[in-house]
């Protein structure tokens, strides 16, 4: 009796997007026999390993019950200051630096229009999505940056042991982002601001300065997200962060974090990172065209969370 409870207990915590996850991989493996291979699979970690920078970042923001429109364009921007500043002959970690200073700037600018100025997040972060693209767009004047310092490539294309560059590079900044939120008070802040910031308010919390450093530590993972993106285009292209906030998005809520209360964490991400990414280079396996793609994509995220949905409120999981 006790070895059935401890099943069912097993059971119920599994995260219902991982089935998902594993039904694709049976999917494409079968349609697609060279999928499941190890130079595929390492295909796909590379793919998701930006995503997976802006997605803790998305993170983060929703578990403080906001959303921030801006993470694909702040990706993109710092991304083009990097290669500017590599190209106007600036060492590369001090161009790394600027690219990183690029992203925290801005999400200092959404992080203080929300807690100080009182904007909604939807409102200030869409502003600031429309102003960092359309600084990308004039600072490249329309068209790509190419970069060909060795150093500065080799995070996005180089290799540490049988791990791409970046994989590394986003293993290290989950990681810290782990200990932030689950070991700092920054972290239990972020959180309780998400769950009731005005219990938090009336029991002394500096709710508006840590709001402000929640959007600027947002800001600072999408621009190494663009960093490492640069880095592995070998160019800083104007357009390359479209749509990226959405999918960080759902990546976030496939990972169970929800956009009220302060539910969820960044464990679950790394599985609604998983999913797209899967998703992504199978379709791109089994030969679907692009134009397609973005509508199977929908539907699969739709999906997967109303399944989630279905699980959860019937009781099959936790």
């Amino acid at each position: 009796m006790q070895k059935v409870l401890i099943q069912t207990k097993v059971w119920k915590s599994v995260p219902p997007v991982l089935w998902v996850v594993l039904l694709l991989l049976v999917f494409f493996s079968i349609t697609a026999p060279s999928f499941l291979t190890v130079r595929n699979i390492l295909s796909i970690v590379l793919q998701g390993s930006v995503l997976l920078m802006v997605s803790v970042a998305a993170t983060f923001i929703l578990l403080s019950e906001g959303i921030d429109l801006s993470l694909g364009s702040l990706l993109t921007l710092s991304g083009v200051m990097t290669a500017l500043s590599l190209q106007a002959g600036t060492p590369f970690p001090l161009a790394i630096l600027i690219g990183i200073l690029t992203g925290v700037v801005c999400g200092g600018i959404s992080g203080a229009l929300i807690a100080f100025a009182k904007l909604p997040p939807f409102i200030a972060t869409l502003g600031m999505q429309g102003i960092a693209g359309g600084l990308a767009v004039v600072l490249t004047n329309a068209s790509a940056i190419y970069i060909d310092a060795p150093s500065f490539v080799y995070l996005g294309g180089g290799t540490l042991g049988f791990l791409p560059m970046p994989a590394v590079i986003a293993l290290l900044v989950f990681g810290v982002s782990w200990v932030i939120l689950y070991q700092t008070s920054f972290g239990r802040y972020v959180i309780s601001i998400g769950g009731n910031e005005n219990g938090s308010r009336l029991s002394g919390v500096s709710t508006n300065w840590w709001k402000f450093g929640i959007y600027v530590f947002a800001g600072a993972l999408a621009a190494i997200g663009g960093v490492v993106m640069s880095a592995r285009l070998q160019s800083a292209e104007p357009l390359v962060g479209v749509g990226w906030e959405f999918d960080a998005i759902a990546a976030t809520v496939l990972g169970g974090t929800s956009f009220e209360k302060g539910n969820g964490g960044i464990g679950g991400t790394v599985i609604g990172v998983a999913l797209i990414a899967v998703l992504r280079n199978g379709l791109n396996f089994i030969g679907l065209t692009t134009m397609w793609q973005p509508a199977v994509i929908g539907v699969v995220i739709i999906s997967a969370i109303v399944f989630d949905v279905m699980l959860k409120r019937s009781g099959a999981i936790q």
